[in-house]
């Protein structure tokens, strides 16, 4: 019999110096964990699955049944769906086309998502492309204690970071939001959130003196989660949770 190891990732041999790396294979069942596929051809066998895969996935083939697999793919990529009761969410890294989708089977839903702010270190800004300008992002933990939008000592670094963009880009204008997670009343969560970014206003604004340009100021509240606040079971989620909390800029052209 042939022996099925709960996660499998093979890299097919390439000529010397090639950057294409081989295929992405994870084989298993009732597996649940986050994977990076930056540049991968990404292969899913198995069944009761609970995937992640993070970094713009090539393509992605899932062979299966009652899975659910959240995946970030690149632009003008491939998606294949082969089973029963597949749930695929999936979301775009970069401007572009988007995937080009086939299914077989049934009951088989495909949702397109918000995209997930990357993992960094604690304090890192992430930055991403898009047709608006360059788009920023922040943790909220990171800049601020719970319920309060008085920032923390070690929000300097992470600021400090966006300032110098400034200061190197010198965008015509600048959009500062701010986001929260599900906790607690929608109104109060609305208005802490436009606290906290009027507080990286002032903070920018007096660290990079004359290059800041025009800054628009919203809090968004709750209203634009980019992770579930809950598992799919009603429990609470911690780890979406705090990727809600957080406060973005986009440094418009």
């Amino acid at each position: 019999m042939r022996r099925i190891l709960p996660l499998l990732a093979i890299c097919l041999a390439a000529p010397a110096g090639a950057q294409t790396l081989g295929p992405l294979i994870v084989e298993g069942n009732a597996l649940s964990r986050s994977v990076d596929c930056t540049g991968r051809d990404v292969v899913v066998r198995g069944e009761r699955n609970r995937l992640s895969f993070t970094g713009g996935c090539r393509s992605l083939e899932v062979q299966g049944n009652t899975s659910e697999i959240r995946a970030e793919m690149a632009p003008a990529s491939r998606i294949t769906l082969r089973g029963e009761t597949l749930d695929l969410r999936w979301s775009q890294a970069g401007d572009g086309p988007p995937p080009r989708i086939m299914s077989e089977g049934r009951q088989i839903r495909v949702e397109q998502v918000a995209a997930a702010a990357p993992a960094a270190r604690p304090g890192a800004v992430t930055r991403r492309e898009t047709a608006r300008g360059v788009a920023l992002n922040l943790s909220g933990d990171v800049l601020f204690p719970f319920g309060s939008d008085r920032l923390r000592p070690e929000a300097a670094a992470g600021l400090q970071e966006v300032a110098d963009l400034i200061r190197d880009l010198r965008p015509r204008s600048i959009l500062i939001i701010g986001h929260t997670d599900a906790v607690g009343d929608d109104a109060a969560n609305r208005e802490l959130s436009l606290r906290r970014a009027r507080a990286v206003q002032r903070w920018l604004e007096e660290r990079a003196g004359g290059a800041m340009p025009a800054v628009v100021v919203e809090g968004r509240g709750e209203a634009e989660p980019i992770a579930p606040n809950a598992t799919p079971e009603g429990r609470d989620n911690p780890e979406g949770r705090a990727l809600n909390r957080r406060v973005e800029f986009v440094l418009e052209r």
